[in-house]
């Protein structure tokens, strides 16, 4: 049986946590308008070439920014053969390459996607520490183009976390669901639900007075940063006068 060679392998982008080509899980240098190309592509399932174009050198006249495009899927797959495919009027990467973002948005689909039995999803078997390793989208990045992709990908990693850590403490499983909402909470301090799914934590498990304390840090923040108050539902929430919200609603 023959063995497939190095370069015939899928290759895999990853955009969390800094960008990275790998292929045999060996990574591969690419040139930095190749990267760009690369992280370009990965975000999307394909794209026009002069949309390409026009996002990668928007300073650039349309015909200079087109040969720039040229040359930077030539670069490409001089570096890693056939990443980039013409289709057409369109560019895309090859159609078996893994990208680490659209697995991770995939998986906090499966999370935020609505139970339609009476039993809840079960728990991940590893507790979901998947999302408490799961790094920023290209940091250090600022292109108008993935600006609002690392915005997106952060909010799914919230809204991803809260409701694992809902889940989790439905589970029983209080301490991880704690370190599921804490992170969320040290992800954005300021976001009422982060704070609400930490307080829905202390209460499943009956620690009142760690739910209070920890509304009261919240309320404190909330009032030196903004100048606001939290929710009345909080409030009534925290001094026990409401049920704990729980991951299906």
């Amino acid at each position: 049986m023959s063995v497939p060679s190095v370069a015939t392998l899928p290759a895999t982008i990853r955009l969390l946590d800094g960008f990275a080509v790998l292929r045999a899980d060996r990574a591969v240098s690419v040139p930095p308008s190749g990267q760009r190309l690369v992280a370009y592509l990965a975000l999307r399932t394909g794209a026009g070439r002069s949309a390409a174009a026009a996002a990668l050198w928007p300073e650039a006249p349309e015909e200079k920014s087109l040969a720039s495009l040229r040359t930077a899927v030539w670069r490409v797959n001089r570096a890693v053969p056939d990443l980039v495919v013409n289709r057409g009027t369109n560019v895309a990467l090859a159609p078996e390459t893994v990208v680490d973002q659209r697995e991770f948005t995939a998986r906090v689909r499966r999370i935020l996607r609505p139970s339609t039995g009476a039993q809840p999803p079960p728990v991940d078997d590893d507790g979901y520490a998947w999302l408490l390793r799961a790094g920023e989208l290209l940091p250090g990045w600022y292109d108008e183009w993935v600006v609002l992709e690392q915005e997106h990908t952060r909010q799914l990693r919230l809204h991803a976390l809260e409701a694992a850590a809902h889940r989790m403490a439905d589970d029983g499983s209080h301490a991880g669901a704690l370190e599921l909402a804490f992170e969320a909470v040290r992800l954005e301090p300021l976001r009422e639900t982060a704070s609400r799914a930490v307080i829905a934590v202390h209460l499943s498990e009956g620690n009142a007075v760690d739910a209070v304390r920890h509304y009261e840090w919240f309320r404190r923040l909330l009032d030196a940063e903004l100048g606001l108050r939290p929710s009345a539902q909080l409030t009534a929430m925290a001094r026990g006068q409401v049920a704990a919200p729980r991951s299906g609603r």
